[in-house]
C-alpha cells in the first residue's frame, strides 16, 4: 500500500497462521504485522515457537533481523555458529547464510522477524532441521 501520510496495521489484520510442518518442527505460530511496499523493502511478522519448536534451514536473499520479545530463541549456523538469545536481545543474519531459529529445550520463545525482499523474494526455505542437529546447536549455545 502506498501511502502520502502515515498509516497504521491493525493488530491481526493480515491474520495469523500455525507453522506449516513442511517449513517447522513442534508448535509455531505466525502472525504477519506487516508487509513490503513501495517504500519499505521488508516486512514483519511475530513468531512464537513451543518448547523444542524451530524452523527448517532457510535462507534470505536480503538478511533478517530477530527481535526476541519472550523466552529464548536458539539460532544456528550451516557452519555451527549457535547461539542462544533471550528478549531484548537482537539477532542479525547476512544475507544468503543458512539458519535456523526456534525455542530452547527449557523455554518457549518468541521474536519479530523483520525480513528483507530482493526482487519480491525474501526467504528460501529448506530441509527440517534434524533432532540430532537441533540438540547439537543447543549443546554448542549452552557451553558459550
Amino acid at each position: 500500500m502506498a501511502s502520502e501520510t502515515q498509516f497504521i496495521d491493525r493488530a491481526g489484520i493480515l491474520g495469523s497462521f500455525k507453522g506449516d510442518s513442511k517449513i517447522f518442527s513442534g508448535e509455531v505460530k505466525v502472525n504477519m504485522m506487516f508487509k513490503d511496499n513501495s517504500w519499505r523493502n521488508f516486512g514483519g511478522g511475530l513468531v512464537e515457537f513451543s518448547k523444542n519448536a524451530r524452523s527448517a534451514w532457510h535462507t534470505h536473499p536480503a538478511g533478517q533481523t530477530l527481535i526476541v520479545t519472550d523466552g529464548e530463541i536458539l539460532t544456528s549456523t550451516e557452519s555451527g555458529e549457535s547461539f542462544i538469545a533471550k528478549k531484548g536481545d537482537v539477532i542479525s543474519c547476512p544475507p544468503n547464510i543458512k539458519h535456523f531459529h526456534g525455542a530452547t529445550s527449557k523455554s518457549s520463545g518468541a521474536h519479530i522477524a523483520l525480513t528483507g525482499t530482493k526482487d519480491s523474494k525474501n526467504v528460501t526455505w529448506l530441509e527440517l532441521v534434524s533432532d540430532e542437529e537441533y540438540k547439537n546447536a543447543l549443546q554448542k549455545a549452552s557451553d558459550k
